[in-house]
């Protein structure tokens, strides 16, 4: 019997080929997009809870309570971790670290030249770190690997780039020295396995947290700030930690001085729930996918599923006129109703089947696209084998919905209509229903295109606003030694294409996760009224350099190294209800030192625009001017190799590095780049999806209309009036999609809106849009068939039996 089922399955798949093909087709795509998009949202949800105490540890987060706001900090002041392990023996496991961070390293190779290498990703870390993350060891022991201070565990693949090992020899690198920049000797007493990529703490190589804290003093004993440190704690259960909290609540005081006492608070926050929390934002080094973005994915992942097997059903229902003498002569001939639901269910089984062993090849070519195309985010994405029962899954939805409903409507038909050629599918509930689920589809459609052309618009407003100050054509490179930036500034100057240079800490827009952080008051006030600005740092010609407008008192005069001059914005001047004249000479408290104010400046957008434009203090300090920023004139090619050749004979012992201020820009906004390019994505594979059940409907209706329609040419009806007959119909369900789609899309993208500060307002014109450009391509797809119909020459049409 299975051998008959499946010669017959076989032969209707070839007999009806262009359906069968349609059929497949979008169920492939269903599944493969629907079990990539699972994976991801897997993928993304699971970060760092693959650590063996995963659910017993805390990261330590910081609320930083302001007289207008608190802030939520994801780091915490250096002496944090080593105090709670002093007076609080009861918690089992502590570790700080600090980083990651960007260091050059030098190695020299068997005949003595010496290498530059920078690595990005330098994390300093204390001996209990290994104890609290899990980590493969292919070199050294964990226990006392990082004891040392002058120390380094490498990453596999350092290990290979740096000395050439291989798996078989990991233990050659022990011993061996590489130079952190250039002058402090670190010896490898470690190897082992790449960081996993759904992980936060993404780095290259371990160096001992005591090598950071003799090397920074001030930032490892400051307890008022926090220079991306982060304190996590392994509890023994997970009741202790709320009285904890409150225990630790009690005994900061013993550190904190009265005013940061009142001031700042310490939370225990899951390690599961760091990635997709938004609070506290991104780790150091990390990035956060929020839950809600998670959430819509899923969604949007059974959504694509859903238009697949509406199609599916569709098109298997509409096929069921040319089955009915089929139906007939079988019962006819004793098979009963259950027999034929067997026979159905096993024929559009193996069209499901079909469809989900290709969807596999399809589904490993999507991950692997995904990961090459999507590494801003560090995507390691894997199809594993427990992937198998999210594919299985879906099929087995598939079968439910798709295989046993049509398979019933097929054995239902009544032996002696349909012998007779009497069976009329197009009336009754049937024909409701198929309405039904096309008009769900295109709601689902819509939904798509019109989220999609709601975000274009939105991130065109974000690339095309204006900031405020200058940003096109500005190459900035890293400055990296203080004392060579005079040299450095002087070989640029002397070069013809350079028209403009100007050194600070970052450039106006905070980008590239560089944004210092300072508290403001008048000199009067107490500590616990101080405010928060972003700090900013720029020479004599950072305003000009910028175009950012004066607009009362002056520029700097000199820089210097105990800085004595601010200059600040507009939105500044509100805390104190000032006029830009007012401001000029008020002195002012910083976390930092005091100084007077000599310019105010127009507001420009310090923060990407997802965000308010927030108070800054721009200070003439030759402290921490770490980039320079450079305008160039004739070809770019020619003046970057000019910038590069200065940049090289500047700073010997460091790697050259250059970016476009416009680029960097552009990356403030990866998170919504990549949201907009899913919509858009899946609003191309919802209409691909969409409009190929479309034409395989027409296709079925167009076959068993032949007559009418030769009847309709033959009584006079123009080729506008049968194109018309046949697409009425379908106009009216994409119609009515439009209108439920509509008030769902403007609820959902206007909640999605109101996370942005500067943000557009959905207009009636971008629905219409939308709707108007479905409703076309619907109706393309709908025409081709209809086309070819009405131009069908009549006579053979009525000639048929």
């Amino acid at each position: 019997m299975f051998k008959n089922y499946l010669k017959i399955a076989w032969r209707n798949l070839i007999k009806n080929s262009s359906s069968s093909f349609i059929n497949i087709l979008g169920l492939t795509l269903g599944f493969s997009v629907c079990i990539v998009i699972l994976i991801f949202v897997e993928y993304e949800s699971t970060f760092d809870t693959f650590h063996e105490k995963s659910d017993t540890t805390y990261r330590v987060v910081q609320h930083n309570k302001l007289p207008n706001e608190t802030l939520y900090w994801n780091t915490t002041a250096y002496p944090l971790a080593e105090a709670l392990r002093t007076d609080f023996p009861e918690i089992k496991t502590i570790t700080q670290i600090s980083g990651p961070v960007s260091r050059v390293f030098k190695i020299g190779d068997p005949v003595n030249n010496q290498n530059l290498f920078e690595e990005p990703g330098v994390l300093f870390v204390d001996a209990q770190y290994p104890k609290v993350f899990d980590m493969e060891w292919l070199a050294g022991d964990q226990n006392t690997a990082l004891k040392e201070m002058a120390s380094v565990v490498l990453t596999k693949k350092l290990a290979q780039r740096y000395f050439g090992l291989s798996s078989k020899n990991y233990q050659d690198a022990l011993g061996k020295t590489i130079l952190l920049q250039s002058k402090d000797p670190l010896t490898v007493t470690g190897v082992i396995e790449n960081p996993k990529g759904n992980t936060d703490h993404q780095y290259n190589m371990l160096i001992p947290y005591e090598f950071f804290k003799v090397n920074n003093p001030y930032f490892s004993a400051n307890w008022s700030g926090n220079y991306q440190g982060t304190t996590y704690l392994v509890l023994n259960d997970i009741a202790q930690k709320t009285p904890l909290e409150s225990k630790i609540d009690s005994w900061k005081k013993k550190y904190l001085n009265a005013q940061d006492d009142k001031r700042i608070s310490y939370h225990l926050q899951p390690l599961g729930d760091i990635h997709n929390e938004t609070l506290y934002g991104g780790s150091p080094g990390g990035y956060i996918m929020p839950k809600n973005i998670l959430t819509i994915a899923t969604y949007i992942s059974l959504f694509i599923l859903l238009i697949a097997l509406i199609n599916f059903v569709n098109l298997v229902t509409a096929q069921s006129h040319s089955r009915a003498k089929e139906v007939g002569i079988r019962k006819v001939m004793g098979s009963n109703q259950l027999h034929l639901i067997v026979r159905f269910v096993f024929e559009n089984a193996f069209v499901i089947v079909a469809a989900a062993v290709l969807s596999l090849f399809i589904i490993q070519g999507l991950i692997e696209f995904l990961n090459q195309n999507l590494s801003v985010i560090t995507l390691h994405l894997k199809f594993q084998s427990k992937h198998f029962l999210y594919l299985l899954t879906a099929v087995v939805l598939a079968l439910t919905l798709a295989a046993i409903y049509p398979a019933v409507v097929l054995s239902a038909f009544k032996p002696i209509q349909a012998l007779n050629a009497k069976f009329n599918t197009t009336k009754g509930a049937k024909i409701s229903l198929r309405k039904a689920l096309v008009t769900l589809q295109f709601v689902i459609v819509q939904l798509f295109v019109i989220a999609a052309i709601i975000l274009a618009f939105q991130m065109h407003h974000f690339k095309n606003s204006e900031l405020g100050f200058h940003s096109e054509a500005v190459v900035i490179t890293p400055s990296p030694n203080q004392e060579k930036a005079v040299v450095y500034e002087g070989k640029l100057r002397a070069e013809s294409r350079v028209s403009q240079v100007s050194f600070g800490s970052g450039p106006p827009m905070a980008v590239n996760g560089i944004q210092l952080g300072t508290n403001y008051k008048l000199p009067e006030q107490p500590q616990e009224e101080s405010l928060n600005a972003e700090m900013k740092i720029g020479d004599v010609n950072y305003l000009d350099f910028f175009d950012l407008e004066l607009l009362a008192g002056r520029n700097f005069i000199s820089n210097k190294e105990a800085f004595d001059e601010f200059i600040v914005n507009e939105t500044f001047l509100k805390s104190y209800g000032w006029s830009p004249a007012e401001a000029i000479g008020k002195k002012i408290q910083i976390n930092e030192g005091q100084a007077s104010i000599v310019g105010v400046i127009k507001d420009f957008h310090n923060n990407p625009l997802q965000y308010d434009i927030s108070p800054c203090i721009i200070l003439n300090w030759t402290y921490y001017q770490s980039n320079a920023f450079i305008k160039t004139s004739g070809p770019t090619y020619d003046a970057l190799d000019k910038v590069k050749d200065a940049w090289e004979d500047s700073y010997t012992d460091a790697i050259y590095k250059v970016q476009f201020l416009d680029d960097a820009i552009a990356k403030e906004y990866t998170v919504e780049n990549l949201i907009f390019k899913g919509f858009t994505t899946f609003s191309i594979l919802s209409i691909l999806i969409g409009c190929l059940g479309l034409f395989g409907l027409m296709s079925f209706i167009v076959s068993r209309k032949r007559k009418e329609i030769g009847i309709r040419k033959v009584l006079g009806a123009s080729l506008q009036e049968n194109i018309f007959f046949f697409s009425k119909e379908y106009v009216r369900l994409v119609t009515l999609s439009f209108v439920i789609a509509s008030p769902v899309v403007y609820f959902f993208m206007g909640e999605w809106l109101t996370n942005f500060t500067y943000r557009i307002q959905p207009s009636v014109w971008m629905f219409l849009l939308g709707g108007l450009g479905t409703l076309f391509i619907a109706m393309a797809t709908c025409s081709f068939q209809s086309v070819k119909a009405a131009m069908a020459n009549p006579i053979k049409a009525l000639r048929e039996e």
